[in-house]
């Protein structure tokens, strides 16, 4: 399998004046998001969705889209709400694309603490 160069895809997406949304995919990819949870931030910025509506749209398992939801929702990038029905659901919507770039900023940044946190490590060390 061979890993992508997300550096690379940044730098040339920049270049190309890309719209920010499709640069926060690229970023999203950088920071080891799956292709397909970004496909269900996309989604989930257009209109809120369930469990089922995902599944129907995207042809994947519930499972699988239970456990990419968790990941966005752990990660904070959707919302989820209680809907009344039938029956009580969950709905699921993302956050405004403004919010995403702030915790994008924030694990950037986080990224490169831990990066000058070991540089001055090893810097003490020689």
């Amino acid at each position: 399998m061979v890993k992508r160069n997300y550096i690379a895809d940044i730098e040339k997406a920049l270049k190309e004046g890309k719209k920010p949304m499709e640069l926060l995919n690229v970023i999203l990819g950088f920071l080891n998001f799956k292709p397909v949870e970004i496909k269900i931030y996309n989604l989930l910025l257009t209109s809120s969705l369930t469990i089922k509506q995902i599944q129907n749209l995207l042809n994947l398992s519930e499972r699988t889209i239970r456990k990419y939801i968790q990941r966005l929702d752990q990660e904070g990038f959707i919302i989820k709400t209680v809907e009344e029905g039938k029956r009580l659901k969950y709905v699921y919507t993302a956050v405004p694309v403004q919010e995403a770039w702030k915790k994008v900023k924030g694990k950037i940044q986080e990224i490169l603490d831990e990066i000058t946190r070991v540089l001055e490590i090893k810097a003490m060390l020689f």
